[in-house]
């Protein structure tokens, strides 16, 4: 998938390995550099140099790194790098699809239907518009930024709020900031959640906030599924007639008697909003790069921070 030229890790001398044996692995191949992937293992301390091991560089090709490394890991100086900004056009791209699938009412006409299914005409779907809609953005980082730039052809009231973040920094990208929380939703016609998960983030969106939304709002998730208390979303989505498209859910595979499925006309993909199939080896290209800027003695580009580290899900 990130590596379709099948000779490449050959051609290079890589090494790949599963889990099974992975600390007897790295202490009998001393590795400067691990290329690892959503299915790596942590990586102990005494491996890091700074704690007498060998490894210097972890070169994430996928997304999240906490289940590889720890912050203090990062602060004692190890270099760590995943697919960085390159993936926020993918996941605003999938946003935008959800948003539009959503409103249009994708799952009242899809499949298609018999020509004598249909009754009332065209207007028996109740499609939307998103022109001229008020959107509210939860999360401020790449992907929300680039899902703004998205919104532009269609004259959108874009809102936004992130916990941190400068008014200014929102207005900067052709947005407006949110006095609160409880103001984005209060007046957002499709909301969007964009956030990381931490533990501030988890569980935060449940029925106190979602009950603010406008009745037949759109509520889309390209965050995290465990940021949205699921069964109160499912409540109030029946409830007040919210539309409701996710790529994440709290579980995944999304289970069969799970609180979404139970919301009226959801759409739900699954977890798919990342970089497709054909844009995966942007991403393996990405990590080759850096590995080798590291070994010719020059810094990975989007090395992650400690700051960044507590951010992300």
């Amino acid at each position: 998938m990130f590596f379709p030229d099948a000779d490449d890790p050959v051609k290079r001398n890589w090494h790949w390995h599963d889990t099974i044996g992975w600390v007897d692995c790295l202490l009998a191949l001393r590795p400067r550099v691990l290329v690892t992937g959503w299915s790596s293992a942590c990586l102990p301390d005494h491996l890091v140099a700074a704690h007498g091991g060998p490894v210097e560089y972890v070169c994430n090709v996928t997304g999240s790194v906490r289940h590889l490394v720890s912050r203090a890991q990062i602060e004692a100086g190890l270099h760590v790098t995943n697919w960085g900004a390159m993936v926020a056009p993918y996941v605003a791209e999938h946003a935008l699809l959800l948003v539009l699938a959503a409103l249009r009412n994708l799952p009242a006409w899809h499949p298609p239907r018999k020509a004598a299914e249909i009754q009332g005409g065209i207007g028996c779907f109740e499609t939307k518009t998103l022109r001229g809609k008020r959107v509210g953005i939860l999360g401020f980082g790449n992907i929300a930024r680039t899902l703004v730039r998205l919104l532009s052809p269609f004259d959108a009231d874009i809102v936004v709020f992130s916990e941190g973040v400068p008014p200014d920094l929102i207005k900067k990208h052709a947005a407006r900031p949110a006095r609160s929380l409880r103001d984005l939703f209060t007046h957002a016609e499709v909301f969007v959640c964009c956030e990381s998960l931490t533990e501030a983030t988890r569980g935060c969106i449940g029925r106190e906030l979602l009950s603010l939304l406008p009745r037949h709002a759109t509520f889309v998730n390209v965050g995290r599924g465990a940021i949205v208390r699921e069964d109160e979303l499912a409540a109030v989505a029946n409830e007040r007639g919210l539309r409701v498209a996710s790529d994440v859910f709290a579980q995944e595979p999304l289970p069969d008697d799970a609180p979404p499925r139970s919301i009226a006309g959801l759409v739900a993909s699954p977890h798919i909003g990342g970089p497709t199939d054909d844009a995966c080896r942007n991403c393996g290209r990405w990590a080759v790069e850096n590995v080798d800027r590291f070994l010719l003695g020059q810094l990975p580009v989007g090395l992650i921070t400690p700051d960044m580290y507590d951010r992300a899900t």
